[in-house]
Protein backbone atom coordinates (compact mmCIF):
# COMPACT_ATOMS: atom_id res chain seq x y z
CA UNK A 1 0.00 0.00 0.00
CA UNK A 2 1.07 3.48 -0.55
CA UNK A 3 1.52 5.90 2.05
CA UNK A 4 -0.41 8.81 1.60
CA UNK A 5 1.37 12.68 2.59
CA UNK A 6 -2.57 13.81 3.15
CA UNK A 7 -2.49 10.91 5.85
CA UNK A 8 0.38 13.27 7.93
CA UNK A 9 0.98 14.40 12.00
CA UNK A 10 3.50 17.51 12.56
CA UNK A 11 3.49 17.40 16.65
CA UNK A 12 6.27 19.04 18.64
CA UNK A 13 6.73 19.99 22.37
CA UNK A 14 9.97 21.34 23.98
CA UNK A 15 12.05 19.63 26.04
CA UNK A 16 12.62 19.22 29.72
CA UNK A 17 16.52 18.04 29.24
CA UNK A 18 17.95 18.81 25.78
CA UNK A 19 18.58 16.11 23.42
CA UNK A 20 16.09 13.77 25.20
CA UNK A 21 12.37 12.37 23.90
CA UNK A 22 9.61 14.73 25.21
CA UNK A 23 7.72 12.13 23.82
CA UNK A 24 5.19 14.86 22.73
CA UNK A 25 0.78 13.05 22.24
CA UNK A 26 -1.24 14.00 19.31
CA UNK A 27 -3.77 14.76 22.33
CA UNK A 28 -1.52 17.66 23.27
CA UNK A 29 1.40 18.44 20.98
CA UNK A 30 -0.18 18.39 17.59
CA UNK A 31 0.52 21.13 14.74
CA UNK A 32 -2.08 22.20 12.19
CA UNK A 33 0.53 22.85 9.54
CA UNK A 34 0.49 23.05 5.65
CA UNK A 35 3.64 23.01 3.20
CA UNK A 36 5.67 20.20 5.07
CA UNK A 37 8.77 19.65 3.76
CA UNK A 38 10.30 16.65 5.74
CA UNK A 39 14.02 15.74 5.20
CA UNK A 40 14.48 12.53 7.90
CA UNK A 41 18.45 12.34 6.70
CA UNK A 42 20.61 14.77 6.10
CA UNK A 43 24.41 15.22 6.53
CA UNK A 44 27.82 15.62 4.97
CA UNK A 45 29.39 13.20 2.51
CA UNK A 46 32.76 12.61 1.87
CA UNK A 47 34.25 10.77 -1.34
CA UNK A 48 36.58 8.48 -1.25
CA UNK A 49 39.55 8.86 -3.05
CA UNK A 50 41.46 5.95 -3.30
CA UNK A 51 43.78 5.57 -6.06
CA UNK A 52 42.70 2.41 -8.19
CA UNK A 53 44.07 1.62 -12.44
CA UNK A 54 40.58 1.93 -13.30
CA UNK A 55 37.54 4.35 -13.69
CA UNK A 56 34.23 4.30 -10.95
CA UNK A 57 33.37 5.14 -8.20
CA UNK A 58 34.92 5.03 -4.59
CA UNK A 59 32.37 5.24 -2.74
CA UNK A 60 31.68 7.25 -0.27
CA UNK A 61 30.95 8.02 3.82
CA UNK A 62 28.15 9.80 5.62
CA UNK A 63 29.92 11.80 8.26
CA UNK A 64 27.29 13.36 10.27
CA UNK A 65 23.96 13.15 10.37
CA UNK A 66 20.93 14.84 11.32
CA UNK A 67 17.21 15.69 10.14
CA UNK A 68 15.22 18.56 9.06
CA UNK A 69 11.63 19.94 8.92
CA UNK A 70 9.94 22.91 7.02
CA UNK A 71 6.54 23.66 7.58
CA UNK A 72 3.85 26.95 7.30
CA UNK A 73 1.68 27.66 10.21
CA UNK A 74 -1.72 29.99 9.93
CA UNK A 75 -1.20 33.07 12.42
CA UNK A 76 -3.94 33.43 14.31
CA UNK A 77 -4.49 34.64 17.57
CA UNK A 78 -6.11 33.20 20.75
CA UNK A 79 -10.23 32.19 21.65
CA UNK A 80 -9.29 34.03 24.59
CA UNK A 81 -7.23 36.91 26.12
CA UNK A 82 -4.13 35.29 27.99
CA UNK A 83 -5.02 31.91 25.90
CA UNK A 84 -1.23 30.37 25.03
CA UNK A 85 -1.59 30.10 21.18
CA UNK A 86 -0.96 26.72 20.49
CA UNK A 87 2.35 26.99 18.19
CA UNK A 88 4.18 28.78 21.43
CA UNK A 89 5.74 25.64 21.13
CA UNK A 90 7.78 26.13 17.76
CA UNK A 91 8.80 29.78 18.64
CA UNK A 92 10.68 28.82 22.16
CA UNK A 93 12.37 26.46 19.64
CA UNK A 94 13.39 29.58 17.72
CA UNK A 95 15.66 31.26 20.60
CA UNK A 96 12.27 33.42 21.67
CA UNK A 97 10.88 34.09 24.82
CA UNK A 98 7.37 33.68 25.86
CA UNK A 99 5.80 35.88 28.45
CA UNK A 100 1.92 35.31 29.63
CA UNK A 101 -0.17 38.49 31.32
CA UNK A 102 -3.25 36.40 32.62
CA UNK A 103 -6.33 37.26 31.32
CA UNK A 104 -4.50 39.67 28.63
CA UNK A 105 -2.05 38.64 25.89
CA UNK A 106 0.98 36.74 25.30
CA UNK A 107 4.28 37.97 24.16
CA UNK A 108 7.27 36.81 21.71
CA UNK A 109 10.55 38.24 22.36
CA UNK A 110 14.19 37.15 21.13
CA UNK A 111 16.32 35.57 23.74
CA UNK A 112 20.01 35.05 23.80
CA UNK A 113 20.90 33.48 26.72
CA UNK A 114 17.72 30.86 27.27
CA UNK A 115 17.68 28.45 24.07
CA UNK A 116 15.07 25.87 24.88
CA UNK A 117 15.13 22.62 22.02
CA UNK A 118 12.33 20.71 20.85
CA UNK A 119 11.30 16.95 19.96
CA UNK A 120 8.95 16.86 16.83
CA UNK A 121 7.64 13.91 15.36
CA UNK A 122 6.73 13.67 12.02
CA UNK A 123 4.50 10.71 11.26
CA UNK A 124 3.49 9.65 7.35
CA UNK A 125 0.88 7.23 7.17
CA UNK A 126 2.50 4.98 9.90
CA UNK A 127 5.88 5.83 9.51
CA UNK A 128 7.28 8.55 12.08
CA UNK A 129 10.18 10.13 11.82
CA UNK A 130 11.66 11.97 14.94
CA UNK A 131 14.30 14.47 16.05
CA UNK A 132 15.32 15.68 19.28
CA UNK A 133 17.39 18.45 20.36
CA UNK A 134 15.66 20.01 17.28
CA UNK A 135 16.39 24.58 17.02
CA UNK A 136 15.12 26.85 14.24
CA UNK A 137 14.13 29.84 12.43
CA UNK A 138 10.57 31.58 12.24
CA UNK A 139 9.72 33.91 9.20
CA UNK A 140 6.52 35.47 8.63
CA UNK A 141 4.41 35.78 5.16
CA UNK A 142 1.45 38.85 5.72
CA UNK A 143 0.09 39.34 1.69
CA UNK A 144 -2.95 41.09 0.89
CA UNK A 145 -5.94 39.01 -0.37
CA UNK A 146 -4.32 35.96 1.48
CA UNK A 147 -3.78 33.82 4.70
CA UNK A 148 -0.71 35.31 7.05
CA UNK A 149 1.15 32.27 7.74
CA UNK A 150 4.28 31.95 9.83
CA UNK A 151 7.16 29.90 8.39
CA UNK A 152 9.24 27.09 10.39
CA UNK A 153 12.45 25.43 9.84
CA UNK A 154 14.05 23.12 12.33
CA UNK A 155 17.02 20.97 12.43
CA UNK A 156 17.44 18.28 15.13
CA UNK A 157 19.23 14.99 15.82
CA UNK A 158 18.59 12.06 13.76
CA UNK A 159 16.37 9.37 15.26
CA UNK A 160 15.97 6.29 13.02
CA UNK A 161 12.14 5.98 11.47
CA UNK A 162 10.38 3.47 13.12
CA UNK A 163 6.79 1.90 12.47
CA UNK A 164 4.12 3.46 14.55
CA UNK A 165 0.00 4.38 14.35
CA UNK A 166 -0.45 7.46 13.35
CA UNK A 167 -2.12 9.67 15.91
CA UNK A 168 -5.56 11.04 16.43
CA UNK A 169 -4.43 14.50 16.00
CA UNK A 170 -6.22 17.27 18.45
CA UNK A 171 -6.22 20.63 16.22
CA UNK A 172 -8.86 22.17 18.86
CA UNK A 173 -6.62 25.06 19.78
CA UNK A 174 -5.58 26.75 16.47
CA UNK A 175 -8.14 29.76 15.62
CA UNK A 176 -9.07 30.14 12.39
CA UNK A 177 -7.08 32.95 10.29
CA UNK A 178 -8.86 36.38 8.99
CA UNK A 179 -7.85 36.66 5.38
CA UNK A 180 -5.32 40.10 4.98
CA UNK A 181 -7.37 43.28 4.14
CA UNK A 182 -8.30 46.36 4.78
CA UNK A 183 -11.06 44.86 7.42
CA UNK A 184 -8.31 43.15 9.71
CA UNK A 185 -5.13 44.26 8.80
CA UNK A 186 -3.15 47.76 9.44
CA UNK A 187 0.63 48.42 9.25
CA UNK A 188 2.42 51.78 10.19
CA UNK A 189 5.63 52.57 9.28
CA UNK A 190 7.34 55.46 11.18
CA UNK A 191 3.64 56.42 12.39
CA UNK A 192 2.46 56.50 8.86
CA UNK A 193 -0.22 54.33 7.82
CA UNK A 194 0.60 52.63 4.37
CA UNK A 195 -1.06 51.10 1.90
CA UNK A 196 0.62 47.96 2.25
CA UNK A 197 0.32 44.51 -0.33
CA UNK A 198 3.27 42.55 1.67
CA UNK A 199 4.98 42.69 4.56
CA UNK A 200 7.80 40.14 5.59
CA UNK A 201 9.94 39.02 8.99
CA UNK A 202 12.43 36.91 9.32
CA UNK A 203 14.15 36.05 12.63
CA UNK A 204 17.23 35.31 11.43
CA UNK A 205 18.86 32.93 13.60
CA UNK A 206 21.40 31.09 12.37
CA UNK A 207 21.14 27.77 13.43
CA UNK A 208 24.04 25.23 12.99
CA UNK A 209 24.34 21.16 13.42
CA UNK A 210 28.00 20.49 15.24
CA UNK A 211 29.82 17.13 15.37
CA UNK A 212 32.94 16.78 17.00
CA UNK A 213 34.57 14.34 18.94
CA UNK A 214 32.28 15.06 21.70
CA UNK A 215 29.74 16.79 20.69
CA UNK A 216 26.54 15.88 18.91
CA UNK A 217 24.32 18.52 18.87
CA UNK A 218 22.43 21.46 17.14
CA UNK A 219 22.70 25.24 18.32
CA UNK A 220 21.64 28.95 17.45
CA UNK A 221 24.84 30.60 17.55
CA UNK A 222 23.64 34.20 16.06
CA UNK A 223 20.97 35.76 15.45
CA UNK A 224 20.11 38.95 12.60
CA UNK A 225 16.47 40.30 12.12
CA UNK A 226 15.24 41.37 9.13
CA UNK A 227 12.07 42.37 7.20
CA UNK A 228 10.23 44.25 4.14
CA UNK A 229 7.15 46.43 3.70
CA UNK A 230 5.74 46.57 0.10
CA UNK A 231 2.94 49.45 0.15
CA UNK A 232 1.56 52.30 -2.39
CA UNK A 233 4.51 54.72 -2.88
CA UNK A 234 4.23 58.08 -1.10
CA UNK A 235 5.22 61.45 -2.09
CA UNK A 236 8.66 63.01 -1.16
CA UNK A 237 7.00 65.72 1.48
CA UNK A 238 5.30 63.02 3.24
CA UNK A 239 8.62 60.57 4.07
CA UNK A 240 11.37 60.80 2.31
CA UNK A 241 12.48 56.78 2.13
CA UNK A 242 15.52 57.07 -0.08
CA UNK A 243 16.73 59.85 2.40
CA UNK A 244 15.66 57.78 5.21
CA UNK A 245 17.69 54.91 3.88
CA UNK A 246 21.06 56.93 3.17
CA UNK A 247 21.10 58.12 6.46
CA UNK A 248 20.13 54.53 8.46
CA UNK A 249 16.70 55.95 9.92
CA UNK A 250 15.29 53.97 12.60
CA UNK A 251 11.53 53.90 12.90
CA UNK A 252 8.93 52.22 14.67
CA UNK A 253 7.45 49.80 13.00
CA UNK A 254 3.47 48.06 13.90
CA UNK A 255 1.44 45.51 12.15
CA UNK A 256 -1.56 44.61 13.63
CA UNK A 257 -3.89 41.38 12.03
CA UNK A 258 -7.14 41.14 13.24
CA UNK A 259 -9.20 44.14 14.77
CA UNK A 260 -11.27 42.36 18.03
CA UNK A 261 -11.01 41.90 21.30
CA UNK A 262 -9.28 38.57 20.50
CA UNK A 263 -7.87 36.45 17.44
CA UNK A 264 -5.27 39.44 17.24
CA UNK A 265 -1.65 39.34 16.02
CA UNK A 266 0.77 42.21 16.28
CA UNK A 267 4.50 42.78 15.37
CA UNK A 268 6.23 45.42 16.44
CA UNK A 269 10.01 47.36 16.32
CA UNK A 270 10.65 50.41 17.80
CA UNK A 271 14.26 50.53 15.66
CA UNK A 272 13.59 49.50 12.05
CA UNK A 273 16.44 50.41 10.55
CA UNK A 274 15.25 51.79 6.73
CA UNK A 275 17.19 50.36 4.05
CA UNK A 276 17.45 50.95 0.22
CA UNK A 277 13.78 50.85 -1.61
CA UNK A 278 13.41 49.35 -4.88
CA UNK A 279 10.58 49.84 -7.08
CA UNK A 280 7.64 48.06 -8.97
CA UNK A 281 4.46 48.17 -11.06
CA UNK A 282 1.44 46.70 -9.68
CA UNK A 283 -1.72 47.33 -11.74
CA UNK A 284 -0.44 50.75 -13.02
CA UNK A 285 0.30 51.62 -9.36
CA UNK A 286 3.80 52.21 -8.23
CA UNK A 287 4.63 50.54 -5.39
CA UNK A 288 7.57 50.51 -2.79
CA UNK A 289 9.48 48.01 -0.84
CA UNK A 290 11.73 49.22 1.96
CA UNK A 291 14.39 46.49 3.77
CA UNK A 292 14.29 46.69 7.47
CA UNK A 293 16.91 45.42 9.64
CA UNK A 294 15.63 45.27 13.77
CA UNK A 295 18.21 46.37 15.60
CA UNK A 296 18.28 45.79 19.24
CA UNK A 297 19.30 48.80 21.99
CA UNK A 298 22.20 48.37 24.08
CA UNK A 299 19.60 46.25 26.70
CA UNK A 300 19.48 43.62 24.00
CA UNK A 301 16.76 41.45 23.18
CA UNK A 302 14.29 43.98 22.12
CA UNK A 303 14.34 44.36 18.29
CA UNK A 304 10.86 43.19 18.11
CA UNK A 305 7.80 41.73 19.66
CA UNK A 306 4.59 39.85 18.83
CA UNK A 307 2.09 39.89 20.94
CA UNK A 308 -1.24 37.55 20.76
CA UNK A 309 -4.26 37.96 21.85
Amino acid sequence: MPKLMRKMAILAKAETVRGTDAAPTGAANAILVSEVTLTPIEGDVIQRDNVRPYFGSRGSVLVTQYSKIAFSVEMAGVAAAGDVPAYAPLMRGCAISVTTAAGVSTTFAPTTDVLESLTIYGNVDGTVYKMTDAHGNVKAAVDAKGIPKWQFEFTGLFVPAADAPLPTADYSKFMDPLGVNKANTTLSLDGLGVAASAFAFDAGNTVVKRDLMTIDAVDITARVSTGSVTFENTAVAVKDWIGMARSGTRVALALKHGQGATNVVEIKSPRAQIGKPTYSDVDGVQMITVPLEFVPSGAGNDEWSIVVR
